[in-house]
Formats: structure tokens, C-alpha cells, sequence
């Protein structure tokens, strides 16, 4: 039997080439290898790429502004049992953590740190809220404020909407925890006054606005001197002229205010909190406006949606969602107005528009309207903003609504409107230079599934089942047959 001889196989090709090989491996294993380390040591915002539908991972420009600008450390706790965590909620802290080396981020387990949890009132919190933190100031984001759920269309079609607000409400708690001077908002009482919805109550809250009532007969010295904005939100009586007279000289020294009226309900004029509307060059038109291009509104006329013209405050979603206002009231310019006001329409309806003077008392059944001669013909604005500088820097701005409904739980509970919207970026306008006000827009999860058709599906299966697999049998054979031969 013919001996191996090893120092020849050691000088062979077929051992030279082992060798090459193994060789070249060893080196593409251990490039890899110091790619990985110095790839782990990069920061989140270059490693991960954020291939989320909506960018639920990604901030935008208001978020960076806020974050750069970062003076104190924040510590975000997100509140659950390790291993626990919400990736969607986490991916997205590490973004925030990669912004800024201000930010802390910190998984904070309740079973194991009752006592911070207790420390920081969080113990009614749901499992993923987070608790962000900077010196003595506070504030948790409840995991149910960062998933949003719309059931308005559940009644009719039996299916729910899902948001995520993660950015909007991180960056709000951000904002007021760094944040000494919050501007706030007193809203008029004693006259009936209308209430916000939930969902506007919680979008003014998230914007950082503090809120108070107001009660012009029991204060002394009208307006309170730290009001950035006051609010008049459809009153059902009247105020006294000694109240009006408090709200103009409010407004003429630089004051700001969001106004809704509608007689509607009302059922009587409403004289004084008019005169407030015709000291800045506006007036309620009679009867609620009866839109008759079937573009304009939905299901009957009275339901509009207008027009949306270009502002500061429509900026940041016009063209990407309709807003409706029910039974609303025209808003017409005087004829007094002083030259020194700026009136800038903010919804308008059509030339096909009329105002029902008397208020849908010929309302068919269908809900339909005939229009009556003693009827005012469109078009109209049911929302306007005003503004006026003043010689010694300061300036008035008003928002005025001519519609209530509008703000409703009905309809602001609704993500494809842009009523919630509209109201935030109006109370954003005239906080300009109070303080950073928060304004994000939540994302939508609602992410249609793609489908392929049955014989594409077939063709598509085929191929990584069946050839890929294939193909790499076939090549390894190959490499394996050539070196057999050398």
C-alpha cells in the first residue's frame, strides 16, 4: 500500500488554495467584525434606518428645534417590566437620545421601583406611559395619550383607527418640563358659555397652555394681566357693557382671543359680546349658512366644509384634511373696520352658499332647504383671524369661529378632520413669542395591507421556494466539482 506523503500534499495547488481561501475568509470575518464595533459605537440617528409607513421613529424640525436648544438633563423613564418594552415607543426614544446628550433614557420597572414610581405619582399609569423629568418638574405621558383610537366610524362600518401621537406628546412633556413660563388661557364664564370636547381640551393641554375660568363681574381689575389668550366659546346670554368694555380694552392694549359664536344657541341677539366683534371690524350674519355645491358639504348643507385659505394657522394641513363646521354662522367684514386691521379669511364657503336667515325653520325632512327670498346670498367666511400692530410693539390677534359644533367630541374625535388641528395652530399663532407651544400631529397606523394577485402570489412562491433555493444547490455543486478536479 502506496504511503501518504505529507510534505507533498503540503506543496500541492489544491492545499494552496485551502489556504488562500481560508485565509481570505479569516480576513472578510474580521473586517466584519470591526465594522460591527464601530458601527455599535455610531449614534441611533445614523445606525437605524427609520423604514416605518408613517416615520413613527423620526421627528420633525418643531421636536429638533425643541431638543437643541435643550439647557437642563431629562431623564424619560418608560414605565414597565424589562424586556417589556414597547418597541415602537423605544425605537423612538432612541432618537430623542441620539438628538441630544441632555436626554436620558431609562426602562423603570414598578414591581422592582415601586418607591420612584410612588416619588413621581405614576401609579395609576398604564404599563409603557413614561415619566420625563427634569429637576423638580414632572410630567407622564399615559401610554393611552400615545395610541390614539377613533370609534367614530365603528357604529357604520364596524372598523376603528389607530394613531400614534409618541412625538406629540414626548416632545410636549419635553417642552414643559424645561419650560418656566407656560402661557395661559382664561376662558369667559357667566354667560352660558359652551364647553370644549375632550379631545380639544386634551389637545390644548398637550400644547402646554394653562388653563382658567374667567368671571368678569367678580374681578375687580378686568382682565388678569397674565391672560395670553381669552377665550369666548359661544355664550347663550349676554354680557354686560361694562364686561365688553373690558374685553375691548383687553384687545387694545396687544390682548389675544379665540372667539366662537352662534346664535344658535342663543335663540336672541346678543348685543354687547357684538360689540366686542364690531370694535375689530367684524359681524355675525343672521341665520346659519346652507352650502349648495356638493363639494362643499357633507350629507346636508348646513354640514359644510369649506374652503380652507392659506394662514399661518392652516399652513400645517391644508390640502391634507378637510375641516367641518356645522350650522355656522357667516362672519362679514364692516364696513367701519379701521385701515389698521389685518381680517384674513380662514374658511370660506362658496358663491353657491346662502345664509337661512331664519335659522332652518323651512327645513324640509329630508333635511334639504328651499331658499327664501329675505335669504342673504353667499359666499361667506366662517372663520376669520384678525390682527393689529400697535405703536409701542405690541399686537392684537383674535380668531373668530362662527361655527361651535365644530368642536364637539362628534367631530373632533374624528383623526380625518382637521378641526383639532385648526383650533391648536390658532391658540399656536397667538401665543407667538409667549413660549414654544407644541403643536404635532399624531401618525396614523392604519397602514392598508399590499395584495397580490393568486397567479403573482403562485409566480413569487415558485421563486423563493423552489429556484432560489435551487440555484444555490446547483452553484455549490459547481464550486465543490472544480475543486475536486484541481
Amino acid at each position: 500500500m502506496k504511503g501518504i506523503n505529507i510534505k507533498k500534499s503540503f506543496k500541492s495547488g489544491s492545499f494552496k488554495k485551502g489556504t488562500y481561501s481560508a485565509g481570505i475568509s479569516a480576513i472578510v470575518i474580521a473586517v466584519v467584525i470591526v465594522i460591527n464595533l464601530v458601527a455599535g459605537q455610531l449614534p441611533e440617528s445614523i445606525k437605524s434606518i427609520d423604514m416605518s409607513s408613517e416615520k413613527y421613529y423620526t421627528v420633525g424640525s418643531s421636536t429638533k428645534e425643541i431638543v437643541k436648544n435643550l439647557k437642563d438633563d431629562i431623564t424619560i423613564y418608560q414605565m414597565c417590566t424589562t424586556g417589556k418594552e414597547d418597541s415602537t415607543i423605544s425605537k423612538l426614544l432612541d432618537t430623542y437620545k441620539s438628538l441630544s446628550d441632555k436626554i436620558k433614557v431609562e426602562t423603570l420597572d414598578p414591581d422592582l421601583q415601586p418607591g420612584v414610581v410612588t416619588k413621581y405619582n405614576a401609579s395609576d399609569a398604564s404599563t409603557n406611559s413614561l415619566i420625563v423629568v427634569s429637576g423638580d418638574r414632572t410630567k407622564i405621558v399615559d401610554y393611552n395619550d400615545i395610541y390614539e383610537q377613533d370609534y367614530s366610524q365603528y357604529y357604520t362600518t364596524g372598523s376603528t383607527s389607530t394613531s400614534f401621537d409618541g412625538e406629540g406628546e414626548i416632545t410636549s412633556a419635553i417642552n414643559y418640563v424645561t419650560t418656566d413660563n407656560l402661557p395661559k388661557m382664561y376662558t369667559l364664564s357667566g354667560h352660558g358659555e359652551q364647553t370644549f370636547s375632550t379631545t380639544v381640551s386634551d389637545a390644548i393641554t398637550k400644547q402646554n397652555i394653562e388653563t382658567a375660568d374667567l368671571n368678569l363681574l367678580a374681578s375687580e381689575s378686568g382682565v388678569p394681566e397674565d391672560c395670553n389668550i381669552l377665550a369666548i366659546v359661544c355664550p347663550s346670554t349676554d354680557c354686560s357693557e361694562e364686561e365688553a368694555k373690558a374685553i375691548i380694552s383687553y384687545l387694545d392694549a396687544g390682548g389675544k382671543a379665540f372667539i366662537v359664536m352662534n346664535r344658535y344657541y342663543s335663540g336672541t341677539d346678543l348685543p354687547n359680546f357684538n360689540s366686542v366683534l364690531d370694535a375689530y371690524g367684524l359681524k355675525m350674519q343672521e341665520g346659519y349658512v346652507i352650502e349648495n355645491d356638493q363639494n362643499y358639504y357633507y350629507r346636508y348643507g348646513y354640514y359644510l366644509l369649506p374652503e380652507v385659505e392659506s394662514h399661518d394657522i392652516t399652513s400645517s394641513f391644508k390640502g391634507d384634511k378637510y375641516i367641518m363646521a356645522p350650522m355656522a354662522q357667516g362672519i362679514v367684514k364692516t364696513d367701519e373696520a379701521r385701515s389698521t386691521l389685518t381680517i384674513e379669511n380662514l374658511l370660506t364657503t362658496t358663491e353657491d352658499s346662502y345664509a337661512d336667515v331664519d335659522y332652518g325653520e323651512g327645513a324640509a325632512q329630508d333635511g334639504s332647504y328651499a331658499k327664501a327670498s329675505d335669504d342673504v346670498d353667499g359666499p361667506f367666511a366662517v372663520a376669520v383671524a384678525v390682527s393689529e400692530d400697535h405703536d409701542d410693539g405690541t399686537k392684537t390677534q383674535l380668531t373668530v369661529y362662527g361655527s361651535y359644533i365644530m368642536f364637539t367630541e362628534d367631530i373632533t374625535n374624528t383623526f380625518s378632520l382637521g378641526n383639532v388641528d385648526m383650533l391648536t395652530d390658532s391658540l399656536t399663532w397667538m401665543c407667538d413669542g409667549a413660549t414654544n407651544t407644541v403643536s404635532i400631529a399624531a401618525k396614523s397606523m392604519d397602514v392598508p395591507q399590499n395584495t397580490i394577485q393568486e397567479s403573482k402570489s403562485n409566480i413569487w412562491t415558485m421563486v423563493y421556494v423552489v429556484l432560489i433555493p435551487l440555484v444555490v444547490v446547483i452553484a455549490g455543486f459547481v464550486v465543490w466539482y472544480r475543486r475536486r478536479k484541481a
